[in-house]
């Protein structure tokens, strides 16, 4: 922060200056009183880009110092959901099919994570032969897709539809991961990528360690995580560990895996993915034209300090025009703790409006 601007003591800085004249330490106010050292009367004894507050007398940021408020915009994540369809998604839980509380569990997903995530959905088996190969992607990710993902679904809870979960009867985890590398937007650098793979069963058709292999690369490789997510007790939890394991986002717990077992576990697993996979990252709408007088405040009180040891705080990307925050700074966006996000430019102020 700055400090009080300067003045001789004993200077005149007002109309009539001091008089009588100011004794040091003292110095002499725009306002034409005394002042003592690092206190303030008036805006104009604080130097550029501070203000005085009138609580405290002391010269805090704000005032007239060419501050830019930047536009930003949040940069969505691209997450592919690869959704088991296999016959025994038809068992019930209660009085209720899986298939019903996946439908409904993406359902909702989708909607409150409406524009801030871009989704894809692919399913699996597919609807090709052999029974085990998988086609094109269904719903390629990308922008808008949430009605698109929910038509699809909700009319696939009809036994009529080409999509219901009535064969082929098998398992083929790994013809589906192997589908979702070749997933487009996983190209997509600039963007947080993700793939949630949703499975009531184990492998038919198929090998795990080739599935495992595949989740592995596609994280250490490409820099793309598998969350994991078991639904129901016809899973092999040992298998699924160490597919979660090997998409390198493994949950907390006692198992690796999200472990769904009812609607309600299956809508806090995906809410909790969910948010996991947020960004942090937002897009200015102009070039900083000094990168080193970029300055963050939350809710217009609290200023966030650089950290480029990315620990707590924000980094700037020059490449891609962005600042990123970190640690705690990028929980409290994600949980929605802060209501306002200043990023401004040129001096160290809050605005405000």
């Amino acid at each position: 922060m700055g400090g009080a601007g300067g003045g001789s003591a004993g200077a005149g800085a007002g109309s009539f200056g001091c008089n009588p004249g100011c004794v040091a330490p003292q110095r002499c106010s725009a306002a034409g009183t005394c002042i003592d050292p690092g206190t303030c009367a008036v805006a104009s004894d604080c130097s550029a880009g501070m203000q005085c507050d009138e609580a405290t007398k002391t010269c805090v940021p704000g005032g007239d110092c060419g501050a830019q408020e930047a536009k930003v915009e949040t940069v969505p994540p691209n997450m592919l959901l690869v959704l088991d369809r296999s016959c025994s998604m038809t068992a019930l839980v209660g009085n209720v099919t899986k298939w019903d509380i996946a439908v409904a569990a993406i359902n909702k997903m989708t909607t409150d994570y409406t524009g801030k995530i871009r989704f894809g959905l692919t399913l699996f088996p597919d609807l090709v032969t052999p029974n085990c190969q998988q086609a094109a992607i269904p719903i390629p990710v990308g922008p808008d897709n949430e009605t698109a993902i929910q038509e699809l679904l909700t009319a696939a809870l009809a036994k009529a539809d080409k999509y219901f979960p009535d064969g082929p009867c098998v398992t083929n985890i790994q013809t589906a991961v192997t589908q979702s590398t070749t997933e487009p937007a996983f190209d997509d650098t600039n963007r947080d990528r993700y793939a949630v793979l949703i499975t009531d069963g184990k492998e038919t058709c198929g090998s795990d360690a080739t599935t495992e292999m595949e989740i592995k690369n596609l994280f250490e490789m490409r820099g793309i995580p598998t969350f994991v997510i078991g639904f129901g007790a016809g899973i092999d939890p040992a298998q699924m560990n160490k597919f979660a394991i090997a998409g390198g986002v493994p949950a907390a717990g006692a198992n690796q895996y999200y472990d769904a077992s009812d609607q309600a576990s299956l809508d806090v697993a995906l809410a909790t993915i969910a948010k996991k996979t947020l960004s942090c990252a937002y897009t200015l709408d102009t070039v900083p034209p000094n990168p080193n007088e970029i300055y963050v405040f939350f809710d217009n009180t609290t200023e966030v300090s650089r950290d480029d040891t990315k620990t707590d705080g924000w980094t700037y990307d020059a490449g891609k025009n962005q600042v990123v925050f970190h640690g705690p700074a990028c929980d409290s966006l994600k949980n929605g703790v802060v209501k306002d996000l200043d990023i401004v430019l040129g001096c160290q102020e809050p605005t405000p409006n």
